[in-house]
């Protein structure tokens, strides 16, 4: 299982799922960190695909910098 989101515990390369509120149900937000920026996906309904997409986030995020570039 992939970590929340927390500032104080950031490594380059870690990549992980925040639980959001949405109503009474819960929604998942993929995200990445490259060393520099935060990158956020979109909001999943299950955990599971939020965990398959953050590692999609980070493998596209991690090819675009190293072809130099901008993975906005």
């Amino acid at each position: 299982m992939l970590d929340p989101y927390r500032s104080i515990d950031l490594y380059p390369g870690k990549c992980g799922v925040t639980s959001i509120i949405h109503g009474y149900l819960l929604k998942f937000k993929p995200w990445y960190y490259d060393g520099k920026s935060v990158w956020w996906g979109k909001d999943y309904e299950l955990r599971s695909d939020a965990e398959d997409a953050a590692f999609k986030l980070k493998n596209s995020i991690d090819r675009s910098q190293a072809r130099g570039v901008n993975a906005a």
